[in-house]
């Protein structure tokens, strides 16, 4: 059962560094977007996000400040539902369904962001290796209290 929270860290944080990743590859695709979403500063925005996601992401799979990284995700994430996808402002009924997918995804993936933070990484992460290293073997990875 213990594979089971590398795995899951695995699958959740491959879209964010692989969307990170397409930050940079398409920036002027993604500042296009942003700017027609009413994104300040649109370049700067993708650039900073791409990063984010990126080293969010592999904090997340690696399981290194996994809970920062967790945190900075889910600040983006929220971000992005919020500033980008405003379905409620979509006059044309397809597009306003497709952002509420996309808004709902950014709240779902949120809320498991949010979960990495209470609950930490768990087994199998650098960081807890290095934790029980440097504390006698005592397991770590309770919920912040």
């Amino acid at each position: 059962m213990g594979l089971l929270a590398p795995l899951g860290r695995l699958m959740f944080s491959v879209i964010f560094i692989t969307s990170g990743l397409n930050h940079f590859f398409q920036l002027q695709a993604l500042t296009a977007y942003a700017q027609a979403s009413g994104v300040p500063d649109p370049r700067l925005a993708v650039l900073v996000s791409g990063g984010v996601l990126v080293v969010g992401g592999l904090c997340v799979l690696l399981g290194v400040f996994a809970r920062l990284g967790a945190a900075m995700l889910a600040v983006f994430l929220l971000a992005s539902a919020f500033m980008v996808h405003h379905f409620w402002r979509m006059e044309d009924p397809v597009q306003a369904q497709n952002n509420l997918i996309h808004f709902m995804k950014n709240l779902s993936m949120a809320g498991g962001a949010l979960l990495i933070v209470y609950y930490g990484p768990g087994p199998f992460s650098l960081s807890r290796k290095k934790r029980e290293t440097s504390l006698g073997g005592m397991k770590l990875g309770t919920p912040l209290r």
